[in-house]
């Protein structure tokens, strides 16, 4: 059996969690006629301390920058973590990538 995600606790893991700003969008299609796929955004939290948490949403829930302003809390919903291994010389190294429904004001 292949794991594909975990689904987090949210409250234990990401605590109370604050909007921060459009970290990038990733398009589909040729030159003359992409589209964006989804959208990766910064939040910040008050467990997760270290590292900023990016939430990677569908585009078609829009541009979450236009009707959520800097620093309000909001809710993700249905947030799913994955990992990505890689290495760099003798070190092995994890990445963890968290797609998410949705992030809501709350």
């Amino acid at each position: 059996m292949e794991l594909k995600f975990v689904a987090p606790n949210i409250d234990k893991t990401f605590g109370h969690l604050f909007f921060g700003s459009l970290k990038r969008e990733l398009s589909e299609g040729d030159r003359d006629n992409r589209k964006v796929v989804s959208r990766t955004y910064e939040l910040f939290s008050d467990v997760q301390k270290d590292d900023n948490i990016e939430i990677t949403v569908p585009a078609k829930k829009g541009e979450k920058g236009e009707t959520i302003e800097v620093d309000s809390p909001v809710m993700i919903v249905n947030p799913r973590i994955a990992t990505v291994g890689y290495r760099i010389g003798d070190q092995g190294f994890v990445r963890y990538i968290c797609n998410a429904d949705d992030i809501i004001p709350v």
